[in-house]
């Protein structure tokens, strides 16, 4: 899913792009915390990344990134480095879960 998000920011496609990148964020936390997607929500994935031992500043990170990408699908105003500084949070965070564990 980032490898999409990344070729619909190189392409423009700004609104998919932030759709590919929640979907990528989603689909990631689904997979790792072994909640299904229709049961994943905002608070269940935090809870459970708090009980793996991920600390606030993180969670703060994820919780910003999925409001950038909501505000953004919605008021398509934000430049490509916003959207670039939000893929590369995206990757920071995916990475900062993987070596904690």
């Amino acid at each position: 899913r980032l490898g999409e998000a990344s070729k619909c920011l190189k392409s423009g496609m700004n609104d998919k792009f932030y759709e590919e990148i929640l979907k990528a964020l989603w689909g990631y936390l689904s997979d790792k915390l072994m909640i299904p997607v229709a049961d994943l929500t905002r608070t269940t994935a935090m809870e459970a990344l708090r009980e793996r031992g991920i600390d606030e500043e993180h969670l703060n990170d994820l919780s910003s990134l999925l409001d950038k990408c909501e505000f953004a699908r919605f008021a398509p105003s934000s430049s490509s480095s916003e959207a670039t500084g939000i893929y590369d949070g995206a990757m920071q965070f995916i990475r900062f879960v993987e070596n904690s564990n």
